[in-house]
C-alpha cells in the first residue's frame, strides 16, 4: 500500500501475502501490525512517511477503539505468530519478512509494471444490483 498514491516517490507498506491471508479476519492484529511497521519506519517523525492513503487510514481505524491492554494483547498474538519479536521488556521489532516499509523505487520493475497495470484495469467497486439490500438507502 502506498503512503501517498499521488506521489511517484512515495514509500510503500509491504506485507507478505501469507501475513495478509493470516490476518484477514483479525482486524485488530492487522491494524496493530501496520501501526508497528509505520512506527518502526519512523512515521511520527518523518515527513516522507505522511499518510495520504485512505486505505491505510481505514486499515488503522480499529486502533481508535482498542485499549492499551488490547493493543498489548494483539502484540502478544503477533509475536506468537512470528510476525514481531520482543526486544527487551517493552520493545518490539517487526520481522522484515512479514512486513516492512520500502521506497517505491526499490520495488522490482516487474512488480511495479504489474501493479500499475492492475490499477489501470480495475473497474472500481461494483454497483449494487437493483432489488438487493445494498441498493436500498
Amino acid at each position: 500500500m502506498e503512503l501517498d498514491p499521488d506521489s511517484a516517490d512515495t514509500l510503500v507498506v509491504s506485507f507478505h501475502k501469507d501475513v495478509v491471508r493470516e490476518l484477514a479476519r483479525s482486524h485488530y492484529e492487522a491494524a496493530v501490525l501496520l501501526w508497528l511497521v509505520l512506527e518502526q519506519a519512523g512515521a511520527e517523525r518523518d515527513e516522507a512517511l505522511m499518510i495520504r492513503n485512505f486505505q491505510i487510514a481505514f486499515f488503522l481505524t480499529p486502533l481508535d477503539f482498542l485499549s492499551h491492554g488490547e493493543v498489548l494483547e494483539a502484540v502478544d498474538r503477533l509475536a506468537a505468530r512470528g510476525f514481531v519479536e520482543r526486544v527487551g521488556s517493552t520493545g518490539v521489532r517487526i520481522n522484515p519478512l512479514a512486513a516492512c516499509v520500502i521506497e517505491r523505487g526499490a520495488l522490482p520493475a516487474q512488480v511495479r509494471m504489474e501493479w500499475n497495470a492492475a490499477k489501470v484495469a480495475w473497474a472500481g467497486a461494483p454497483l449494487p444490483t437493483p432489488g438487493t439490500d445494498a441498493s436500498r438507502s
